[in-house]
């Protein structure tokens, strides 16, 4: 459960900002196609630099 909450905390703020920074780039495509671009950036922000970063911030409450 613990793990559920520090991934929520660390993806919110992610999605947040990649969606406001992408908003201009994927407002005039289709909503499949913006929603393919949007998943291609947020998947790897999310699992190479958020998560682990997180992890890191919760890692003493994670481990008790």
């Amino acid at each position: 459960m613990k793990r559920l909450v520090v991934g929520w905390i660390a993806l919110f703020p992610t999605l947040l900002v990649i969606l406001s920074l992408l908003g201009g780039i994927t407002r005039h495509l289709s909503m499949p196609l913006a929603t393919l671009v949007e998943v291609i950036v947020i998947v790897p922000v999310t699992q190479l630099i958020a998560y682990p970063i997180a992890g890191k911030i919760f890692a003493k409450w994670l481990s008790s």
